[in-house]
């Protein structure tokens, strides 16, 4: 009996079959080879990975300040009620909200807020609502205490850490920044400005009368004046200016490069457009006026220390407030 013979050729054998043999195609002799086709291209296997789906946005309110202040709460869709009652979907410990405050409802279409009748209202930048649809970056107010703000993401990680930085340079009520931003820049811009010979100015600005506001008003209705009073000043300075609260109804201006005549001219125009500028809350026009101290850093008055600086702006306010307020010293 003849032998089979093992002949080497090219093989079309899958690979993984070859391992399991000696390496070599098993012809039969004797019998003619058939003619050989063009082999067929083979199929590389590749892992298939989904197409990335459109991101979809989500529903988040990050709380400012207040009770809840740093909370992240994914609202999702339907209603989502507000308010001190226990049984509010999102309950808050603050005595200046109603019980039941408010409602969020989200759908496929959009997200409406809406006041349910509360003592103290519902304000959206700085505005009191009804109801209204809301937008990303909205900000809502609805004690002088708790303020949290409406944001559509599609990470949540993106809204938390800006937020958190946020929050640790700027006041929620007022959005502009405050007294820990202002200290740490003070340094800087004091520094600046003696290696450089260059002037500086400090305005520091307080609202006379503030707490018959509070008292007479209300306190959303003080709130909203820091709001308005932050917006007209912020208006009137440079953008390389600095305006942060300082605290309470204290406001403070670092003006860079600003000589004393300067600070106070800008401060006297400041000073005028406060005063023409009432505030309008739930119909009543409630007057306003401030006071001002300026400081500054020149030839004349060479602040050894920043801490000199400050304490100069803060004595020429209370000179303003002796002198019977409305009115600027420098």
């Amino acid at each position: 009996m003849t032998g089979l013979v093992k002949e080497k050729v090219l093989c079309k054998t899958p690979v993984n079959l070859l391992a399991q043999g000696t390496g070599f195609c098993i012809l039969a002799p004797n019998m003619p080879k058939k003619e050989q086709k063009e082999p067929v291209e083979k199929t590389i296997i590749t892992k298939v990975t989904k197409l990335p789906e459109e991101s979809v946005k989500r529903a988040y309110i990050l709380f400012l300040s207040g009770p809840l202040i740093g909370k992240l709460m994914h609202l999702e869709n339907g209603l989502t009620t507000i308010g001190r009652a226990p049984d509010a979907n999102i309950a808050i410990n603050d005595s200046r909200i109603s019980r039941h405050h408010l409602q969020i409802d989200v759908s496929s279409e959009n997200v409406t807020i809406e006041d349910l009748g509360s003592t103290n209202g519902t304000f959206i930048n700085g505005e009191r609502v009804k109801k209204q649809k809301l937008a990303d970056g909205d900000k809502i107010q609805i004690s002088s205490t708790t303020v949290f703000k409406f944001a559509l993401q599609d990470k949540t990680e993106n809204i938390f850490h800006k937020e958190l930085y946020k929050m640790a340079i700027i006041d929620p009520v007022t959005n502009i920044y405050n007294k820990r931003f202002f200290l740490e820049r003070l340094k800087d811009e004091f520094s600046h400005a003696k290696r450089s010979k260059m002037g500086l100015s400090l305005l520091m600005i307080d609202i006379d009368f503030f707490k018959k506001v509070n008292d007479t008003h209300g306190h959303l209705a003080g709130d909203m004046l820091l709001h308005q009073l932050a917006k007209i000043i912020k208006s009137m300075v440079r953008g390389e200016d600095v305006l942060a609260r300082y605290g309470g109804e204290e406001f403070v201006a670092i003006l860079r490069g600003a000589k004393k005549d300067g600070a106070f001219n800008l401060a006297e125009r400041i000073r005028l457009k406060v005063e023409s500028s009432p505030l309008i809350f739930e119909e009543k026009k409630i007057p306003i006026t401030i006071s001002i101290g300026v400081a500054s850093l020149d030839e004349v008055n060479e602040h050894s220390e920043l801490c000199e600086l400050i304490k100069d702006a803060d004595e020429k306010l209370y000179q303003s407030k002796q002198n019977g307020r409305n009115r600027t010293t420098a």
